[in-house]
């Protein structure tokens, strides 16, 4: 027979299992203003949704440099959250942490590994069943790949379709390329189970930091607003 302390003591590991398992994805900071305008944080543990935008910054001096020639800046990369075969929650990148192709990240390792900045843009709705397949399917079809390293150097030239006349002609979003920009890849990804407008936004014509307002586009129908991560609360 369990003693009392015994039940209270199995029953405190359950717990303490249940609270680490919940916080392994560790924590999304926000802030908010007050009555009298002082500024108030809250933390909450992330719960990964199929669809979560992930926007990583390094802080990279030379990334910082050639952001800016192609008129932009950080966040440096983009990431969309997925579904493995196996049910995990995985992260599709292109170019991760300066590498040249398509990897398939588990995403706690991903996060708490990553040495930066991390902000998340949270999908508003969870997939359907077929919705999710289709994620899967798409971020398989797409592991190792190359990165498309030369049309983000063409970023910085006139060459470019993003701005003007360019952008309203040229401007697409493809679902198939040999080769992906990390911010394309995030785009077509979430275009395809319909988080994202094909219509208003454009793939090739898109960077990482516009996504984390809706300043150029405008996500707040399907994501919500962008918060930070951190693996403490």
């Amino acid at each position: 027979m369990i003693s009392t302390f015994g039940t209270v003591l199995i029953a405190t590991c359950l717990t303490l299992a249940a609270d680490s398992k919940q916080t392994s994805f560790g924590y999304l900071w926000d802030q908010k203003s007050d009555a009298s305008g002082k500024i108030e944080k809250n933390s909450r543990p992330y719960t990964p949704r199929e669809g979560d935008i992930i926007l990583f910054d390094d802080m990279s001096p030379f990334w910082t440099k050639l952001y800016k020639i192609a008129g932009t800046g950080p966040p440096f990369h983009a990431g969309l959250v997925f579904k493995k075969t196996d049910g995990t929650f995985a992260v599709l990148e292109s170019g991760p942490d300066d590498t040249l192709h398509v990897f398939l990240l588990d995403i706690e390792p991903r996060l708490h590994q990553f040495k930066g900045s991390i902000q998340i843009r949270q999908a508003k709705r969870e997939l359907t069943k077929q919705e999710s397949e289709t994620l899967t399917n798409f971020a398989y079809a797409q592991d190792g790949k190359r990165y498309a390293m030369w049309r983000l150097l063409l970023q910085g030239t006139i060459i470019r379709h993003r701005g003007g006349i360019k952008e309203k002609v040229f401007a697409t979003t493809y679902f198939k390329r040999d080769r992906w920009l990390c911010a394309e890849i995030v785009v077509s990804g979430a275009t395809m189970v319909g988080l994202l407008d094909a219509d208003k936004v454009k793939a090739t014509v898109t960077y990482p930091l516009d996504m984390v307002d809706d300043v150029r586009i405008d996500l707040s129908a399907t994501y919500e607003s962008t918060v930070y991560w951190s693996s403490q609360k």
